[in-house]
């Protein structure tokens, strides 16, 4: 049997074939493999920002339930069996090499038919995850669009409920230049006759997804108007809220991820988990309740050590930015804020400097270990529009911009490493090997 090393240098090597959007490649692969897609019950989330927070809650309010529940994101942090997960506990890396080599075969023959390209990186691997979900039996599959929606390889699904969080700008090279053709794409997602849950939204991205919704006949809760939350506090160790949803009323949901906009995002999962009620899946208060209690989302405003407070968040678009700014601002006190950023070059990279780096004392700016990386050079240059040249360091790699970083700070400041979730992917496998050497 193939290695996990030889088995992931394949499909890495797909990514030669581009990133395609369209359903023709993944449509063949499925049907070859027997169409395991079709037998699943799946909760579809879509959106920019938000969606792996709310695919994870969704997932533990369902486990707390006894559900046995597949969860498929992107991308992944530190190692690629991330991505597959039954009940919380990763796919197998065995199980990785034996999948791949069951569908390579097919892969090829794909390639070869006529209106079919090659399948790419995140068709196989979509391909992959729909095979194992099916043969393992999950009660569940929440499954997290890659791209976009319309044409991204998971839409070619028909789930229980489609979720959309929070629309805003990226991928525009793909997606389109206004909210307005984002928002088509992300509500792509959207199927004939189904449900939808809709985040609250900027006001043409309402209008878009309502309309797409009226046309397909399908039902939806709005999180503002049908669906409303109120924040009781929130701090270091995450939120209280109150929730008057679809079916049941909330006082005081604990969740221990940070920052406001999980408020929002915990109510979108919620009226998912409350409208599988219209297909006749109950999900106790009870359930609910304990699931967001046990909320974990690595890389999202994630503490990593405290006295200097280390913060690591995979913010990767303006959006994200302004939100991680906003939790720095209301949640944490310090004395200097030092910012570790590596940034991607397809990436509003001007923008997200734009609304973080006035907040540093001290900026890092680094590069990730990728050919999408924004040169160092080129972000310094951006960050000195707003700090004297005296306040920005360039650092090789991601390691050695955190071991800098932890060398200058005092035991209250506060060091966010952000930019990218390939950054912190990277950051988590320094703190991983740290600790290692540490207790070796």
């Amino acid at each position: 049997m193939i290695t996990y090393n030889k088995a992931l240098d394949y499909i890495y090597n797909l990514s030669k074939y581009g990133i395609k959007l369209g359903l023709n490649n993944i449509r063949e692969l499925l049907f070859l493999l027997g169409n395991p897609h079709e037998k699943l019950k799946i909760i579809h989330v879509g959106g920019t920002n938000g969606k792996g927070s709310t695919a994870s809650i969704i997932n533990r309010i369902l486990n707390s339930e006894g559900y046995k529940v597949g969860l498929y994101t992107s991308p992944h942090l530190i190692d690629f069996t991330e991505r597959m997960k039954i009940n919380n506990r990763k796919i197998s890396r065995v199980k990785v090499c034996k999948l791949l080599e069951r569908i390579k075969p097919y892969i090829t023959e794909v390639a070869h038919k006529t209106g079919c390209d090659h399948p790419t990186f995140f068709e196989v691997i979509t391909a992959m995850a729909f095979l194992y979900f099916y043969e393992e039996k999950v009660d569940f599959l929440v499954l997290e669009v890659g791209l976009g929606g319309r044409l991204d390889a998971t839409n070619i699904c028909n789930p229980l409920v489609s979720v959309i969080t929070h629309i805003d700008y990226d991928h525009m090279d793909k997606l389109g230049n206004s909210l307005q053709e984002i928002a088509r794409e992300k509500a792509g997602i959207i199927k004939q006759g189904g449900l939808v849950i809709n985040s609250k939204q900027y006001k043409e991205v309402t209008g878009v997804i309502k309309k797409i919704a009226q046309e397909k006949k399908s039902r939806i809760f709005n999180i503002g108007t049908e669906v409303n939350y109120e924040i009781i506090s929130s701090g270091l160790n995450g939120l209280i809220f109150n929730l008057k949803g679809i079916n049941n009323n909330y006082s005081g949901l604990n969740i221990p991820l940070l920052g406001n906009h999980q408020a929002e995002n915990a109510s979108v999962a919620i009226t998912a988990i409350e409208a599988l009620n219209l297909k006749g899946i109950n999900i106790s208060k009870k359930a609910i309740i304990e699931g967001l209690k046990r909320v974990k989302w690595e890389g999202r405003l994630e503490i990593i050590q405290r006295k200097p407070t280390l913060i690591l968040d995979g913010a990767h678009n303006p959006n994200g930015i302004e939100i991680v700014s906003k939790v720095l601002k209301e949640i944490f006190s310090y004395k200097k804020l030092i910012l570790v950023l590596a940034i991607f070059s397809d990436k509003d990279y001007k923008k997200m400097i734009q609304k973080i780096a006035p907040m540093g004392d001290l900026i890092i700016v680094t590069m990730a270990k990728s050919k999408r990386a924004a040169s160092s050079k080129v972000m310094a240059v951006e960050i000195s529009k707003y700090k004297n040249h005296d306040k920005i360091v360039i650092k090789k790699d991601v390691p050695q911009a955190i071991y800098f970083a932890l060398l200058k700070a005092q035991k209250d400041d506060l060091i966010c490493v952000t930019g990218s979730l390939h950054t912190i992917g990277e950051a988590k496998e320094y703190f991983k090997i740290k600790s290692k050497n540490k207790h070796a």
